[in-house]
């Protein structure tokens, strides 16, 4: 894996310092406050994707149909 670029280091920071799943609208305001990016939301979306199929963060999808919810957390400890 590659060295993290500023933005996701502050997304995993967040992600990571937050108890159970986060707010991904309230992440994307702390990261770009703290880092200044202005991106969409989906940029910022492919972002934690990317974190969570690196494995340094833990996401479940929750789906009724076509109805699709991802939520996104830090990894768990064993006994968590």
């Amino acid at each position: 894996m590659s060295e993290l670029g500023p933005v996701s280091q502050a997304i995993l920071d967040h992600v990571n310092k937050a108890f159970g799943y986060i707010e991904i609208f309230r992440m994307i305001n702390r990261v770009a406050l703290k880092t200044g990016a202005k991106h969409t939301n989906n940029w910022y979306f492919r972002r934690l994707v990317a974190l969570t199929l690196e494995g340094l963060i833990e996401a479940k999808v929750f789906r009724t149909g076509d109805d699709v919810a991802v939520r996104f957390r830090r990894l768990q400890e064993e006994g968590e």
